[in-house]
């Protein structure tokens, strides 16, 4: 089996389980906004490969700050990681997402 994961397809995968779900959890603080990301076996599941293939990209994103797991939370995303999460959306994606969260919050989302 060749499989090829990158922290990018494990993100663009993120997304699209969260805009498939219609709805999306966050939080605000001072330093941004954070969203909760699908769980690790749920992206592995999705890319068709074993939970194991995943985990090093998770460890590898919660290093560079752009992810944070609480056991018994949750993954998040960090105020960095949510700006990397929406980088790269597509028009159909942003119109997915503008449904789900409404323009002003997507505004804020997308704001530099």
């Amino acid at each position: 089996m060749s499989v090829s994961i990158s922290e990018e397809i494990v993100f663009a995968c993120g997304r699209k389980l969260l805009l498939a779900e219609d709805k999306i959890i966050f939080s605000v603080g001072c330093d941004g906004i954070e969203i909760k990301f699908p769980t690790t076996r749920k992206i592995a599941e999705t890319l068709e490969v074993p939970h194991y293939y995943v985990l090093p990209y998770f460890s590898s994103m919660e290093e560079k700050g752009i992810l944070t797991r609480t056991e018994r939370v949750g993954i998040y995303t960090t105020p960095k990681g949510t700006k990397n999460l929406f980088e790269n959306i597509g028009a159909e994606e942003k119109t997915r997402l503008e449904k789900t969260v409404g323009k002003e919050i997507c505004s804020v989302l997308f704001s530099k």
